[in-house]
C-alpha cells in the first residue's frame, strides 16, 4: 500500500465512488511516484543519475560502431551525431519505460483498488511521474543546456520546455490508455514489447532520418515516437530558421493522445470490479 494513504482515503467508500478529488488525486499520485522511486533505487549507490548514465552508455555505443559512417550527414561533425543520438536516446527511452511500467499498474493494484476508494487512473500517472521526475533531473536539463550551447538560439532554447512537456503528455495519455487495455488484455504486456522494439527501430534514433527510403519514410509519420525525436531534435540541435510546423504538429498531438487516453481510461473504468 502506499505510504500515507490511509491519512487521504475514505475506506468505507465504494471502491471508484464519487467524482474526483483533484488535491486527493495529486497528492497520491505523489505519494505513490515517490514510492516506486524509493524501490527502485533502494541500495542504489547512483539512484535517479542511472537515469542519466544509461542513455550515456548507449549514445557511447552508437558514436563507437555508427559515429564515423553518419557524420557526414551532420555537417561532417561526429561530435553532432553524439549529441543527436544522445537526445534520441533520452526520448525513447523516457517513453518505453514509462509506458512499460504504466501498463501493468492498475492491474498490479487490484488488491488495494477492490478495498479502498481510489482513483485507479492514480497508479499509471504516478508511473509516468516518477520516471519524468527522474529524467526531470538528469536528461531533460542535458537536452536543455545542449540546445543552449549547440543552437545558440534563445528561441529554441525557450521552447526546449514546451516540447518536453508535450512528450510527458503523449507518454501520459498512451501510458493510461495502455493500463486500462491490460485489465482486459493481460497479453497486451508481451504485445507492447513488439510494438516496442518496433518504435525504438523505426525510430531514428542512431541513424539519420534521410537514410530511410522514401517510399517507407512516409510510415514513419505514425510513429509517436518518431515525432518527439523530430520536434525535440529541431529545438536543441538544428541551426537555421525554427520549424515551428514540427513543434505545433508534435504539440496538437501529443493533446490529441493526452485526451483520448483519458477518455479511454474513464470509459472503461467501470468494469475494472470485475476483473481485477
Amino acid at each position: 500500500m502506499v505510504a500515507g494513504v490511509s491519512l487521504a482515503l475514505d475506506a468505507q467508500s465504494p471502491p471508484f465512488a464519487g467524482s474526483i478529488n483533484w488535491r486527493r488525486h495529486f497528492e497520491l499520485v505523489r505519494l505513490s511516484a515517490n514510492r516506486q522511486l524509493r524501490a527502485r533505487y533502494r541500495g542504489s549507490a547512483f539512484g535517479v543519475l542511472w537515469s542519466f548514465v544509461n542513455p550515456v552508455l548507449m549514445t557511447a555505443i552508437y558514436a563507437s560502431i555508427f559515429g564515423t559512417a553518419f557524420a557526414r550527414y551532420y555537417g561532417g561533425s561526429t561530435s553532432r551525431y553524439v549529441v543527436s543520438a544522445f537526445v534520441a536516446v533520452a526520448v525513447v527511452t523516457y517513453f518505453l519505460q514509462a509506458t512499460g511500467e504504466s501498463l501493468v499498474a492498475v492491474v498490479s493494484s487490484g488488491g488495494l483498488l477492490n478495498k479502498i476508494a481510489i482513483d485507479p487512473e492514480t497508479f499509471p500517472v504516478a508511473a509516468v511521474a516518477a520516471n519524468t521526475f527522474q529524467q526531470g533531473i538528469t536528461t531533460f536539463p542535458a537536452i536543455l543546456l545542449v540546445s543552449v550551447f549547440v543552437t545558440h538560439d534563445p528561441v529554441r532554447a525557450v521552447l526546449v520546455p514546451c516540447v518536453l512537456a508535450a512528450l510527458v503528455l503523449m507518454t501520459l495519455g498512451i501510458s493510461v490508455a495502455l493500463s486500462a487495455l491490460y485489465v482486459f488484455f493481460r497479453d497486451l504486456s508481451y504485445l507492447w514489447g513488439i510494438i516496442g522494439f518496433v518504435l525504438w527501430l523505426s525510430s531514428p534514433v542512431f541513424y539519420p532520418a534521410e537514410l530511410v527510403v522514401a517510399a517507407v519514410r512516409r510510415f514513419l509519420v505514425i510513429n509517436p515516437v518518431g515525432l518527439a525525436i523530430g520536434a525535440v531534435r529541431e529545438v536543441s540541435i538544428a541551426t537555421g530558421p525554427v520549424d515551428f510546423g514540427i513543434i505545433l504538429r508534435f504539440v496538437l498531438f501529443a493533446v490529441v493522445i493526452a485526451v483520448t487516453g483519458h477518455a479511454l481510461f474513464r470509459r472503461l473504468r467501470p468494469e475494472f470490479m470485475d476483473l481485477l
